[in-house]
């Protein structure tokens, strides 16, 4: 039973690599249009259908962390091995395509860094659009969530000024991390912060809403 449970495992790390590599090379890489589009949004679907159980984006697996059991020591294991999956997965993407579109890295400078700064707001929202999606995720299909996260990838926040914008959710943060990781590392903590703080405060999302729906039954 214990190979089994552990083959069964593998499978599903190898479904998290292959759909963060699809995703990575069709949606965020130089040539992908984004996820905050309908061709991102089919990506994915096709990505959750083609590679079953397969989380893909790190914000995903977030909100399992945060709507699983928080005490569980395996649940954290799990779900931290995906996110490292799909940051492999999307360096796999990255590199190939690195090939032919030459460096691919994400350009990172000290504006970028100032736009992480705590911004009241800026949790907030994904602290909402966490918990709209993972009620979405639990009552639809695949698709539906896909779509949902379309949405929320097309929002954005006023940063500083009227027309200083920043995108309220970063879903492209494990595509950033395989770049980073093939370049010089030097901004790793500039694409490490929405790669952790964006998923987290998804989660926290998503766990806030299961919690208001459980007491509404």
């Amino acid at each position: 039973m214990g190979g089994k449970n552990m083959e069964m495992d593998k499978k599903g790390m190898m479904n998290e690599v292959g759909g963060a590599f699809v995703v990575s090379w069709l949606v965020f890489s130089g040539m992908g249009q984004g996820m905050g589009t309908l061709t991102g949004a089919l990506v994915l679907a096709g990505g959750w259908m083609a590679f079953s159980g397969a989380h893909i984006l790190p914000a995903v697996t977030w909100m399992h962390i945060m709507t699983g059991d928080l005490q569980d020591s395996n649940h954290w294991m799990n779900n931290g091995m995906k996110l490292l999956m799909q940051v492999i997965g999307a360096a796999l993407a990255v590199a190939m395509m690195s090939e032919g579109l030459g460096d691919l890295s994400p350009a990172y400078d000290a504006a970028t860094t100032d736009a992480w700064e705590f911004s009241l707001w800026a949790m907030v929202g994904m602290i909402a659009a966490g918990a709209i999606v993972s009620k979405i995720h639990a009552s639809c299909d695949a698709w539906v969530t896909a779509i949902a996260i379309m949405a929320v990838s097309g929002a954005y926040l006023a940063n500083g000024d009227a027309t200083a914008t920043m995108s309220l959710m970063d879903f492209g943060s494990a595509h950033n991390m395989g770049s980073m990781l093939l370049g010089d590392s030097g901004d790793m903590a500039d694409v490490a912060m929405p790669w952790i703080i964006h998923g987290a405060m998804f989660g926290i999302g998503a766990r806030v809403g299961a919690e208001i729906d459980g007491a509404m039954e």
